[in-house]
């Protein structure tokens, strides 16, 4: 029902996939083994399918909560825009993805961008890297800049 309150249209899907690919920094949220919900903000990369890649370090709680359970959701805003994208689906370890994978690439060169002191994995114990993905079940575009009512502003772009 909610769906069709807010407009299950694709007229937005290329600003959605534009905005996601633009952006570099968004907010994670796993579920803890007990429960619980944990969030965080999290450096990522994203492909024309909507798939959004992180890393993480073996050891830390995103490992234990995917671990735990998969189900996510991933946002992303800009303020100075405004619109952000919504995610839920599921992300899995991609253990066997070769280092100059494009999705790897991307993400390293983000994280780099700024010089090694400011990639946030620099300044953690040296442990092993962990490249996910999560692939999307829903995902939702707000564009709040140039439309009004709900169903103009949001946008379902995977139902």
């Amino acid at each position: 029902m909610w769906c069709k309150l807010i407009g299950m249209t694709n007229d937005h899907t290329e600003q959605a996939r534009a905005f996601l690919q633009a952006n570099s920094l968004g907010v994670l949220a796993t579920v803890a083994p007990g429960g619980g919900v944990r969030a965080r903000t999290v450096y990522y990369a994203a492909n024309e399918k909507f798939e959004v890649y992180v890393v993480t370090l073996q050891g830390t709680r995103k490992v234990e909560d995917i671990a735990s359970d998969g189900r996510v959701a991933f946002v992303v805003s800009d303020p100075n825009a405004p619109s952000t994208i919504q995610l839920e689906g599921t992300m899995v370890e991609q253990p066997n993805t070769p280092i100059d994978d494009p999705m790897v690439q991307k993400l390293m060169d983000t994280l780099m961008e700024k010089g090694e002191t400011f990639a946030p994995l620099t300044h953690l114990d040296v442990n092993k890297i962990i490249f996910y993905k999560l692939t999307p079940t829903w995902v939702r575009f707000g564009d709040f800049a140039h439309t009004s009512g709900s169903s103009e502003v949001l946008s379902v772009i995977i139902p």
